[in-house]
């Protein structure tokens, strides 16, 4: 509890509508946010038509802007951190939304590229600064259900964003898929804006700019920190190659769906915002590093599941995966927010950077194993995991 001018405040529980406000502001926010970034993922094949470019050149539409998001968390991660939030978090949606309209205009692929490398730094404002936000605002014995819920939005985004774009395409294009979702995000930026409440406890850092980047870069020799990003990194690796590859594996022979079979696979992601409120739970009886242990071999089971060419099969795995991977990245971010002591945005952006740098590597770097292997390239990336998990021992002092 802390005074502010004789008048004493103290953190949101879910007693108060206050706290309720917040988890669905920010859930709007992951929603716009994670709908945008992914929009692009089940129209991949699309572009490799209408540009006459290769399935990894095509991959750059979602790499490119992730690449500008790892940029992005370092310095709005900053920022946050010394400036505050609240006004970070209202430019980084205000300008995704207006980026998002000017794609459909857009004369070639390049420039289109060019705008989602653009979009992508303004993507990172609300990851950035979400996390510091709860970490503050937020009762600390309610944390895990209020970052449950936001990275459930995550998922419920990502899959929004993947079938409405799927199945709006196939019966119109690509350019009103955007228009649409832009619609959608002026939308929820406004809600946005409505709802949260300000900042209370967040105090100005009044420290020399050096001083304080040797603060927030202190996590850096964190072991315990250190494993939660690597755990990051390695996730996105995985979850992504699989969905970004996945429209190109279901499209060839023995299956040859179409597109709008195709973005029906994505609300598998519906495991995702379901598992993670339940693990959240489970995680105040025995833990949070046990269950984010558990939900990774939950996503390697679904991951090896696809390898059998039989759709129903592929369709549980997939659902399996999400579940799996949602689990363990939501118990992740919960660590990494309880971890930090200080700089508590500067800690989730470290975790989000390599978070996205895996959605990088898993979209686009992963493209020459699939197009050596096909889908058992893709599969093969799931394998790194077991022997991270085997040898390196700061796992097991976690647990």
């Amino acid at each position: 509890m802390k005074d502010f001018g004789g008048k004493k405040e103290k953190p949101y529980t879910p007693k108060e509508p206050a706290f309720w406000r917040v988890t669905i502001a920010l859930m709007l926010a992951s929603l716009l946010v994670f709908s945008t970034l992914y929009v692009f993922q089940p129209l991949l094949p699309v572009f490799v038509d209408e540009f006459q470019v290769t399935a990894t050149q095509s991959s750059l539409l979602v790499s490119s802007a992730v690449i500008s998001m790892v940029v992005g968390l370092f310095i709005l991660g900053f920022m946050a951190d010394r400036y505050g939030r609240l006004l970070l978090m209202h430019v980084s949606l205000g300008m995704t939304v207006l980026l998002l309209f000017a794609m459909p205009f857009t004369p070639s692929f390049e420039a289109l590229v060019g705008l989602r490398l653009l979009q992508g730094f303004f993507l990172a404002g609300v990851p950035a600064a979400a996390m510091g936000y709860l970490g503050e605002e937020v009762s600390p014995q309610h944390l895990g259900l209020a970052v449950t819920l936001y990275i459930s939005s995550n998922a419920l985004g990502g899959m929004g964003g993947r079938v409405v774009a799927g199945y709006l395409t196939d019966v119109l294009d690509w350019n009103t898929t955007l228009l649409f979702m832009s619609g959608f995000g002026i939308v929820s930026a406004g809600l946005f804006i409505l709802l949260l409440p300000k900042e209370r406890f967040y105090v100005k850092q009044n420290t020399p700019l050096r001083k304080d980047l040797q603060g927030m870069l202190v996590h850096l020799k964190d072991t315990h920190m250190l494993v939660l990003f690597l755990m990051g990194l390695l996730l996105q690796i995985v979850f992504t190659a699989v969905w970004t590859y996945l429209p190109f594996y279901l499209q060839a022979e023995p299956f040859n769906w179409p597109l709008t079979w195709i973005s029906f696979t994505y609300f598998a992601y519906g495991f995702g915002v379901l598992a993670p409120p339940l693990a959240g739970r489970l995680s105040v009886k025995i833990g949070l590093p046990k269950v984010m242990i558990a939900g990774l071999f939950v996503l390697l089971t679904g991951v090896w599941m696809t390898a059998l060419p039989m759709p129903p099969v592929i369709l549980i795995g997939l659902g399996v995966i999400c579940m799996g991977f949602f689990v363990a990245h939501s118990m992740a971010a919960a660590l990494v927010s309880k971890t930090a002591s200080h700089h508590r945005s500067g800690a989730s952006g470290f975790y989000l950077i390599s978070y996205y740098i895996g959605v990088a590597i898993g979209s686009t770097a992963i493209g020459a194993l699939w197009e050596q292997f096909m889908w058992w390239g893709i599969i093969a990336t799931s394998l790194v995991f077991i022997v991270v998990i085997a040898f390196i021992p700061m796992y097991k002092k976690m647990t």
